[in-house]
């Protein structure tokens, strides 16, 4: 019997020093020491969309952009998608957008290397819906010190588009639909760009 209760009392003992070990000090310690590491080593890392980017410095109030190389078959594409970026700019932005390089303080230029478009849903007169790829270089940099501020060279750009009209094989050059495509490209590099700082 005594040698019962003596067992009982020694497993009641560890059982207490066990739940001392895992007590909220105990615990929270440990926790806290994690925590403050991953903090420390992710306190220095910056996380972008994509590319690489740097502050832009305050001297920089305008940005020249030129049309843009358009190294694709795909005719006039440089000329939509350069308006529509200058529009996203200049609707975003307080920076003065000119294609004068002599009075502007950084210049973004770019290359379209790659425009593909892919019939995904169809109907009895043809392709209704398109996915719209395209991809580029493209690079924001000080006129001034010519630092790079922004570099991507390989930004990719991809959206469904619905032909409401005229269904066909491609998808069309000219029209609302092209218009639909610009816009949604300078919306989406602009945000690539402002939200790399």
């Amino acid at each position: 019997m005594r040698r019962v209760r003596l067992m009982s009392l020694v497993n009641s003992l560890r059982g207490r020093r066990y739940l001392r070990r895992c007590s909220l000090g105990f615990f929270s310690s440990r926790h806290f020491f994690f925590l403050a590491l991953t903090l420390f080593i992710f306190s220095g890392c910056g996380y972008h969309l994509s590319g690489k980017a740097a502050t832009i410095p305050g001297d920089v109030h305008s940005i020249a952009i030129p049309v843009f190389v358009n190294k694709t078959i795909k005719y006039s594409i440089e000329q939509r998608l350069t308006s529509a970026v200058v529009n996203e700019f200049i609707a975003r932005t307080h920076y003065q957008i000119t294609s004068d390089l002599e009075s502007a303080n950084a210049l973004l230029s770019g290359e379209v290397f790659e425009y593909r478009s892919t019939p995904v849903i169809f109907s009895n007169n043809g392709a209704t819906t398109y996915a719209i790829t395209v991809r580029m270089k493209v690079s924001l940099k000080d006129l001034k010190t010519n630092k790079l501020l922004f570099e991507n060279n390989n930004y990719a750009f991809r959206e469904e588009f619905e032909i409401s009209s005229q269904p066909g094989p491609f998808f069309p050059e000219e029209g609302p639909a092209m218009d639909r495509l610009a816009v949604a490209f300078g919306k989406s590099l602009v945000s690539t760009i402002l939200n790399s700082f």
